[in-house]
This record gives C-alpha cells, structure tokens and sequence, in this order.
C-alpha cells in the first residue's frame, strides 16, 4: 500500500475513533509533532517503529486489518471500566466481599457504557 494511501488511512480511523492528537501520541509512545507530521503527510522518513505504534494505538494490525471501531471501543471501555472497579473494591475489600457477582457485573457495564458515552473519557488515561 503505498504511503499516502496509509496516512489516509491512519487519519480516517482517528476521526472514525474521535481521538485526539495528544490522545494518540500519549497511547502510542511516539511524540506529538512526529504523530502531527505523519498525520499531515509531511514525514515520509519516519521509523517503521512509530507507525507501528500508531497503529496499534487505532487498533489497525500491521497488515492494516483493523478491529471494527465500535469493537474496539468496547474493549477499551470495558478494560478501562475493569480498571475502575478493581481500584474501587481494592479500596473497600471487606465491603467487596459481599457484593454479588451479578452486581459486580451490573456495576462493570454501568461503568463501561458512562466511560463509552465520551471520547474523552474512553481516551482519558
């Protein structure tokens, strides 16, 4: 595929991801000017290693298969409301202990889909 055809790509799934540009280079390890100038079309010597990252960011495999956005929201959702929970029972391990496994997982998709309902939140460390 060549280049151009790739950075197309790659700003598609970040408007289709609504992430943002510091989102995106925080989740990926590569700087925010070199994500800027990949994404702007301006970097064609960049390393093999930052376009990977970036797109295992987005969620796009390296043969540029990529996992359907809102499966992929989904599982960062659901990680990240996961997360959450975890810390909350760890804070309150006795009171933990009572709670049903149902309403452990009632708390979890309440939590998943609060943390799925905005960008912000679901790209937010």
């Amino acid at each position: 595929m060549p280049l151009p055809e790739i950075v197309a790509r790659i700003q598609e799934r970040k408007r289709e991801l609504d992430i943002s540009v510091s989102d995106l280079a925080r989740r990926s390890g590569v700087s925010r000017a070199t994500v800027i100038r990949i994404l702007g079309g301006e970097d064609h010597e960049f390393s093999f290693a930052n376009l990977q990252a970036i797109l295992l960011a987005l969620g796009i495999s390296l043969d540029l298969t990529e996992i359907p956005a809102e499966q992929f929201r989904d599982q960062i959702a659901t990680a990240k409301a996961k997360r959450l929970i975890a810390l909350t029972q760890g804070n309150v391990a006795l009171e933990s202990q009572a709670v049903s496994r149902a309403s452990t997982q009632s708390h979890l998709e309440e939590a998943k889909t609060r943390i799925a309902s905005s960008s912000r939140k679901l790209w937010a460390s």
